[in-house]
């Protein structure tokens, strides 16, 4: 039996944030030689050298210019060998793809190949929710959708997105699969202590997009940056499909230096964690998500979350550093605001952050390892 792990689409496309970053975690904690990378090339799958995960767990670990290129050498088709998988084998494909060849490659493959794959599911949301994304893009998606559909094995990030699969895509009443949080410590360590009466700052992290709600939030914050001295909000993130409109508003209220918000389009993760640690609160208040990492994260390194009741990380956590609004709605968002701003209510939900139990890349990679193989005992 051999276990592989299908990097298409990373090695397509090597970045280090979005989707890409479920692959990189894994890659990053899992036992030295214990999986074979692949990826298609020309309607085949290649196998390459076992180190190339290493060197992309290395580079999700400190990106460089040298690591980058030690993944493209490894990585080089012309340095894999053809492979094909055994009834025995077990192939882990934590991608999502709408390629087209490698759509078909899936689609073709004999139905005992198939069974050996064993799909993460990150969400449903352009089947589920087609109002959030534009048409196009939800059309892209069918196919992917079609092949997830025939699948035989699948894990979930989430029970929301387990339940969309099987009640929405299958049709079906079962709910087989395992769910399989992810990690919320890619920002770095979790602190030791609590950091109390911070700046009135507060922090929206992800892209901008209709679904994200940051209309919501700016229409929330606009009178009280007029009224609040030292109140400040920041958008973190690149500019989506939102109306042209919007992404207007958001430019030229950035530009004024004067109005107490800020909008950072390109950001590390250094800079994201220190602009996380120095809010009050981060703010997410989507309508709709297949799992939700930016609240994790922020609870990670101990700043508390505004949150929707759609957030599905965090949903069986109570109110513990987290704030709901519910209903959802500005007038309900800027009362939660309000409340932060008192600093025995805002120091009491940071120092929840600290008593909370979260999920880390590594215990996440332990779970994909035991799904995969039933053995996660190097962790």
């Amino acid at each position: 039996m051999s276990f592989y792990i299908d990097l298409s689409e990373f090695l397509a496309r090597p970045i280090t944030t979005g989707i890409q970053r479920i692959a990189g975690e894994i890659c990053k904690y899992l036992p030295a030689e214990m999986a074979i990378p692949v990826g298609i090339h020309m309607g085949r799958q290649v196998a390459f050298s076992p180190k190339l995960i290493g060197a992309i767990g290395r580079h999700f670990g400190d990106a460089s210019e040298w690591s980058a290129a030690e993944i493209r050498r490894l990585g080089n088709v012309e340095n894999g060998t053809r492979v094909t998988f055994g009834k025995k084998d077990t192939v882990l494909v934590p991608e999502v793809f709408i390629e087209s060849q490698r759509l078909k490659f899936f689609r073709e493959m004999p139905k005992t190949e198939l069974g050996c794959c064993r799909f993460f599911i990150h969400d449903l949301l352009p089947l589920t929710h087609p109002e959030y994304f534009p048409a196009d893009a939800v059309a892209q998606f069918y196919e992917y959708f079609a092949l997830l559909r025939e699948a035989r094995e699948c894990g979930f990030n989430s029970q929301d997105t387990r339940d969309d699969y099987y009640r929405r895509l299958k049709r079906t009443k079962d709910n087989g699969g395992v769910v399989l949080p992810l990690g919320s410590d890619a920002l770095g360590p979790r602190p030791k202590q609590a950091t109390l009466n911070r700046p009135l700052t507060f922090s929206v992290l992800g892209t901008i997009e209709p679904r994200k709600n940051h209309e919501m939030v700016l229409e929330a914050f606009e009178p009280l940056l007029r009224q609040i001295d030292g109140l400040q909000l920041l958008f973190i993130g690149k500019l989506g499909w939102v109306d042209a409109a919007f992404a207007g508003k958001v430019r030229d209220f950035s530009a004024d230096k004067n109005s107490g918000f800020q909008f950072h389009a390109d950001a590390g993760d250094g800079a994201i964690r220190r602009w996380i640690e120095q809010s009050r609160a981060t703010i997410y208040v989507s309508a709709a998500e297949g799992y939700g990492l930016p609240p994790v994260e922020s609870l990670w390194v101990g700043t508390p979350v505004i949150a929707s009741t759609a957030v599905p990380s965090l949903k069986g956590r109570q109110a513990k550093g987290v704030h709901f609004v519910e209903p959802l709605n500005v007038v309900n968002l800027r009362r939660a605001v309000l409340a932060f701003l008192d600093d025995d209510y805002a120091n009491q939900k940071t120092e929840q952050t600290l008593d909370l139990e979260l999920a880390t890349w590594r215990s996440f990679t332990a779970e994909v390892l035991r799904w995969c193989t039933q053995d996660s005992s190097m962790f």
